[in-house]
This record gives C-alpha cells, sequence and structure tokens, in this order.
C-alpha cells in the first residue's frame, strides 16, 4: 500500500523551490558551479538526509517523501533535484543500509550538514 502524501512537506518544499531555488536556476545553470549556499539552506530547511532514520539524526521519512520534494525542486531546477536525490537516495541510502555504526554515524552527519555524498565499491578481483 502507498502511503499518504505529508501535503505539509510538499508545500514546504514547493514554497522552497519558488522562493529560493527558482530565482536561481538559470544561474546554476548557466555558471555550472555546485550551488553550495542552496545546499547549505536545503539542509537547514530538513531536505537533505530525510531519509537517514532517527537514531542517525535524520527524520526517518520514507522515499515517497524524498520523491515528493525532488518534484517540487525538479520544477524548478534540475540540478536541485539532483542534489536533493543524491542527499536522500543515494550513497547514504547504501551506507544506512550495509555500513557499520561507525559508517553510518560519520555519513549521516556530513549529509545532514550539507555535504555532496558519494560512494565507491569495489570487488575483489575489480575495482
Amino acid at each position: 500500500m502507498i502511503p499518504e502524501i505529508d501535503q505539509d512537506l510538499r508545500r514546504r518544499a514547493m514554497d522552497f523551490a519558488r522562493d529560493v531555488v527558482a530565482p536561481r536556476a538559470a544561474a546554476i545553470d548557466e555558471s555550472r558551479e555546485y550551488p553550495w549556499d542552496i545546499v547549505e539552506q536545503l539542509a537547514r530547511a530538513g531536505f537533505m538526509g530525510m531519509s537517514i532514520p532517527p537514531e542517525w539524526g535524520g527524520q526517518g521519512r520514507n522515499f515517497l517523501d524524498v520523491a515528493v520534494v525532488v518534484e517540487a525542486m525538479a520544477r524548478a531546477c534540475t540540478v536541485t533535484a539532483r542534489i536533493v536525490v543524491e542527499g536522500n537516495m543515494g550513497a547514504i541510502s547504501s551506507v544506512m543500509a550495509y555500513g557499520t555504526n561507525a559508517q553510518k554515524a560519520w555519513a549521516a552527519k556530513l549529509v545532514l550538514a550539507g555535504d555532496k555524498p558519494a560512494i565507491c565499491i569495489t570487488e575483489p578481483d575489480a575495482g
């Protein structure tokens, strides 16, 4: 069963996209520079690390909630939408699912502060 969409979250995300992201979208595309100032604001607004479990400092939100925020950001700026994807569904999901407690604590702190997450996976005979 699909959970109900959190309408308050949707409204906050749409307002953020309209007020913060949309006015900068063209400049972000033209400059091709990573918008760290917007990432900091995303983190302060609680849009980074939303899927991180509460025991690691996150909100423990499901991926539908994350998708609602991604959709709102994508209406204004695809770069910002991608940042929200990576801050909630990308590398941080793998670390939260398979990392040690030390790795989870370290990664959660970085993502919640607005750092840019990435992951590298290797195999014994490759990578």
